[in-house]
């Protein structure tokens, strides 16, 4: 199968095992229809573990401590500490955490019986999901192990799934206002504006999207504009600047926006990669 990964914006370094992370392997029969391998990796820096694809072995993975970033059926999803991606067997992947932390993989044979599970999904990780995988990475024997992963099933059965990955619409010119949002993430140009620049309407524009994306013109400008702050953030801005980088007018209308879309505020995200910046708003000169 050939594996291609076009997204320019991946371009995380390879962690390399005993260097940039440590693992521990437990096996509950693994190899057998109802079994289970979980994987605890201790991640030192931030990285990914390489393009792959598993035929026939579901994964489930969560980073405790960073974001996860995750490449998988085409489409880039950043993952929060409070949720989790599956990964149905035979999709292309690769996986990135995106600062130092605690990854867990949970691989089954056996998947999730959920339509929606067919594809690649976040899922918001309750307390008892974060112990079980917890509790499957020490040493509890194959029985005990087998009862906890029927537990994990049947909570994953009943998880909320997140919104999926921030899709672009192919509309030719929904997919050009697209692009003007994300590459420019701070103007504030008008729909009506962007869409007449390219022959159409924008009722047009919002239609595409809805249909395409299943988010409104609005709701993914501002998944946009918040994905956009990642980067900001990493570099050491002060807050306010980087809420007027990405169409906010402060800092203060930026932070519980970003708390809502990630999870986590910018200070705890900076803090999970690292940063020793303050994170405390720009002060006026």
């Amino acid at each position: 199968m050939d594996i291609v990964l076009d997204e320019t914006s991946w371009s995380f370094d390879t962690l390399v095992e005993d260097r940039d992370f440590r693992f521990v392997s437990r096996h509950y029969r693994t190899g057998t229809p109802d079994g289970l391998r979980l994987v605890k990796y201790s991640v030192e820096r931030e990285g990914s573990f390489g393009v792959h694809v598993e035929p026939d072995i579901h994964q489930f993975t969560w980073l405790d401590g960073a974001m996860l970033g995750v490449f998988a059926d085409q489409e880039f999803s950043l993952i929060p500490s409070t949720q989790a991606m599956w990964i149905p067997a035979g999709t292309v992947h690769d996986i990135a955490a995106l600062g130092s932390g605690t990854m867990y993989c949970a691989y089954l044979r056996a998947g999730v019986a959920r339509s929606d599970f067919a594809t690649p999904r976040r899922v918001e990780v309750s307390d008892l999901v974060k112990g079980l995988l917890k509790h499957l990475a020490e040493d509890i024997g194959v029985e005990a192990g087998l009862r906890a992963r029927a537990v994990l099933l049947d909570a994953l059965e009943r998880a909320e799934a997140a919104p999926p990955a921030l899709r672009y619409p192919t509309h030719p010119a929904a997919r050009a206002v697209a692009e003007r949002i994300a590459a420019e993430p701070g103007q504030r140009e008008t729909l009506s504006s962007l869409a007449g620049s390219h022959g159409v309407s924008a009722r047009t524009v919002r239609r595409a999207f809805l249909a395409e994306t299943g988010m409104t013109v609005q709701q993914w400008s501002a998944a946009a504009r918040l994905n956009a702050a990642l980067d900001l953030l990493g570099s050491g801005q002060g807050l306010d600047d980087v809420a007027r980088s990405v169409g906010f007018s402060s800092a203060s209308s930026f932070v519980p926006a970003f708390r809502k879309h990630f999870g986590m505020t910018p200070g705890e995200y900076r803090r999970s990669r690292g940063s020793t910046e303050d994170v405390q708003a720009s002060r006026p000169n």
